[in-house]
């Protein structure tokens, strides 16, 4: 999926969010509570606001847990994300037969997972073997789809692999260009900053 494409998908997953919570708020009917915390903390575990998700766990009572086992499963899925447990994340998302209510925001939260650990992938190594790279981006039990991923990551990217050392060689990212301020600029803005909070 293109960053463009999860950015939309996203922030159609932000308007539902602010829907559901309204409702849930209103104590509308629509939906019933147990489907509504349902898509809710899906939501909030695809755009790892794990601080809410686990704000809204706290608030569902234990006779809605208990009828919705479902929520059980989700928040499994949060408490791993919570503990920086991405290989069990990644276990849990493809091991669960989530209902179509549910399976578009987990597929979601894969992918963003996956593109979050490329991110640091790119940022953290200069060369990685292809065992960690597997393991990294969740793709253990299905090693073919991370030379899927490779293969995109090499056509797309520039990323580089080494067949002989078994090395990837991921494309650095190329750091945004910040105008930085000579040294009489920071002198004078931080002397006006200390004559402001003076007057």
């Amino acid at each position: 999926m293109s960053l463009r494409g999860m950015s939309s998908k996203i922030v159609l997953f932000e308007s539902i969010a602010q829907e559901l919570e309204k409702q849930e708020l209103e104590g509308t009917n629509a939906v019933t509570f147990g489907d509504l915390h349902c898509q809710l903390l899906s939501i909030y575990l695809c755009n790892f606001d794990l601080c809410n998700a686990k704000f809204l766990w706290k608030r569902i009572s234990n006779e809605e847990k208990t009828s919705f086992p479902l929520l059980g499963q989700i928040w499994d899925v949060g408490q791993k994300l919570w503990l920086k447990e991405h290989n069990a994340v990644f276990n849990l998302l493809r091991n669960t037969k989530w209902p179509p209510s549910i399976a578009p925001y987990m597929t979601c939260l894969e992918e963003n997972l996956r593109q979050k650990s490329l991110q640091l992938i790119g940022k953290a190594y200069l060369s990685i073997t292809s065992i960690t790279f597997t393991d990294l981006v969740g793709c253990v039990d299905h090693p073919e789809d991370a030379e899927k991923l490779l293969a995109k990551l090499q056509a797309e990217q520039g990323w580089t692999c080494d067949t002989a050392s078994q090395l990837i060689i991921p494309k650095r990212p190329t750091p945004a260009n910040i105008p930085l301020m000579r040294n009489e600029e920071q002198l004078q803005s931080l002397t006006q900053f200390v004559s402001f909070l003076e007057n």
